[in-house]
């Protein structure tokens, strides 16, 4: 039977790399966290037809809390579908899906439609999406 102080090489020789997993992890799963939605956010109002992402980015307090409808591409995502950047030409937005609890499979160059309510923080405008539809599919 081994005694406990013949394990401690062992142990010793693995924790370099059993920190440095659980390192990667957390940041990993810090990557992709949010602040929750504001309370209200279901009850928004709805903007008819879609909005460019440059008139939210230039009126950015005028969209806050309002439900807008906004097409282009995905410019980059979070690896884990938590999170993207949407170029629809006449700018870029940050669009996060956390807060309404879903994922979008990788889609980076794919063309959607998201709809979402505006939210502003220190002046920059984020679209919580509740919907998106690209082709045929549409999440959540």
């Amino acid at each position: 039977m081994q005694s406990d102080s013949a394990n401690i090489p062992f142990i010793r020789a693995y924790l370099p790399l059993l920190l440095a997993c659980m390192l990667i992890a957390t940041i990993l799963i810090s990557g992709c966290t949010s602040q929750s939605a504001p309370a209200g956010t279901t009850s928004a109002p709805v903007l008819p037809g879609s909005v460019s992402v440059g008139e939210i980015v230039k009126l950015p307090k005028a969209y806050e809390g309002k439900v807008v409808v906004v097409k282009g591409k995905i410019a980059s995502e979070c690896g884990s579908g938590c999170w993207f950047m949407l170029d629809d030409g006449t700018g870029i937005i940050y669009v996060d899906l956390v807060p309404n609890n879903f994922a979008i499979p990788q889609l980076q160059g794919s063309t959607v439609s998201v709809k979402g309510v505006i939210h502003v923080a220190k002046g920059d405008p984020t679209l919580y999406a509740t919907n998106i539809t690209t082709g045929s599919r549409s999440y959540p």
